[in-house]
């Protein structure tokens, strides 16, 4: 046995004031030894680069597996914020923050996700923009009525801000009529109802439709502010719709299929 010396500053990753609150005698605690013997015959030892190793390990294993974590804002400085996570400081730069981001955000705790994990040179980039964009994909789904603003215009459609999260109004999903000009039909900043056609939630892409929320065909064109007002009977009508139809092909299915078991069931008995 020898004895061992634990300094202030090692016992923990967070600040302690005082060690006697922090560590009571008996304590059985987990210690790395970071110096030989000194002239008292004292090893140096830490608790702090234990909590640090294992805050690392835990950071690789959160991004790996591609985990929301939530983290304090601790600091703004120009290029963003500084944030805490386990004891470990990350940066959230300016691009990736939540907009207006300002000292009163000091103290806040916000969802993140990891865009850098880099140990060696201590280096930790987070997302909040992209932890907030992924939630909204989530919770997305093919046929759900949803609200945007138009952002651009493109000869083959418009890219729709649903909170953070674009999406593609196609040219030809937005009137049952033709449309050779998108501009003539939509304009940027415009505010929108559309519906969700399809989604690729691993490239965070989606396709939306304003021409199933047509009551009449070119409503959208002749009259587009009364699609959306009326996009949600509009839109419980076509749900009922497509699940009539879903239904009427099912009940067909199912007549062919039983129509073919007596075709055979005939043909068996006249081989007897």
């Amino acid at each position: 046995k020898s004895s061992a010396f634990l300094a202030s500053p090692e016992a923990s990753m967070q600040r302690v004031e005082d060690l006697e609150e922090y560590l009571s005698i008996g304590d059985n605690r987990e210690f790395q030894i970071i110096g030989g013997e000194d002239e008292n015959g004292q090893v140096r030892l830490s608790i702090r680069r234990l909590e640090f190793a294992r805050a690392w390990e835990r950071v690789r294993q959160i991004q790996e597996e591609d985990c929301t974590i939530t983290a304090e804002i601790m600091s703004i400085n120009r290029g963003g914020a500084l944030v805490n996570f386990e004891g470990l400081r990350g940066f959230l730069p300016g691009s990736h923050a939540p907009q207006g981001l300002t000292e009163d955000a000091v103290g806040t705790v916000v969802p993140l996700k990891f865009l850098e994990v880099d140990q060696t040179k201590n280096r930790l980039v987070v997302s909040n923009r992209r932890a907030v964009v992924e939630s909204r994909l989530t919770n997305l789904e093919p046929g759900q009525l949803i609200s945007g603003v138009v952002r651009s215009l493109k000869p083959y459609g418009a890219f729709v801000d649903i909170g953070g999260v674009s999406g593609l109004l196609h040219i030809s999903q937005i009137s049952h009529d033709h449309i050779s000009d998108v501009s003539k039909v939509l304009q940027e900043g415009q505010e929108i109802k559309a519906m969700i056609l399809t989604q690729d939630k691993e490239k965070g892409r989606f396709s939306l439709s304003t021409r199933t929320l047509e009551g009449e065909p070119g409503d959208m064109i002749r009259n587009p502010e009364s699609v959306k007002e009326n996009a949600e009977a509009t839109a419980a009508k076509y749900h009922e719709r497509v699940k009539a139809e879903q239904e009427a092909r099912d009940q067909a299915a199912s007549e062919l299929v039983a129509g073919l078991d007596l075709d055979a069931l005939s043909s068996e008995e006249f081989a007897k």
